[in-house]
């Protein structure tokens, strides 16, 4: 018994093939994408709180914590980012410590030398 090729419908088999190459771009591809795009945020977020603790910084005292905090979360607040002074998430909170001890890392560079 011989099939005739020409009398075959690939219809079916390219319908599957078609299905599979999406299913594997929604399973790994467009994550990727979507975690690409989390990270470029997050690197501005990190940008924009360096820069207002640096200025909070500049602006108050150095016994005016609180001060400071409620000044770099207005100035992020206006840059777009939405965050309430007294339940500032916990990522953003962390991220805003973490540049505080950068700063007086770098703080106390320049005063050793």
């Amino acid at each position: 018994m011989q099939i005739d090729l020409t009398q075959i419908d690939l219809t079916q088999i390219i319908l599957a093939v078609i299905t599979l190459i999406f299913g594997i771009l929604m399973r790994y591809v467009i994550p990727s994408a979507k975690s690409k795009l989390n990270t470029d945020q997050m690197e501005l977020l990190r940008i924009a709180v360096k820069t207002a603790v640096y200025a909070a910084d500049q602006l108050y005292n150095s016994n005016q914590g609180q001060e400071k905090l409620a000044y770099v979360v207005d100035l992020l607040h206006k840059q777009g980012y939405v965050l309430d002074p007294k339940q500032v998430e916990d990522t953003t909170r962390a991220l805003i410590e973490a540049m505080v001890k950068e700063l007086k890392l770098e703080q106390a560079k320049v005063a050793a030398g």
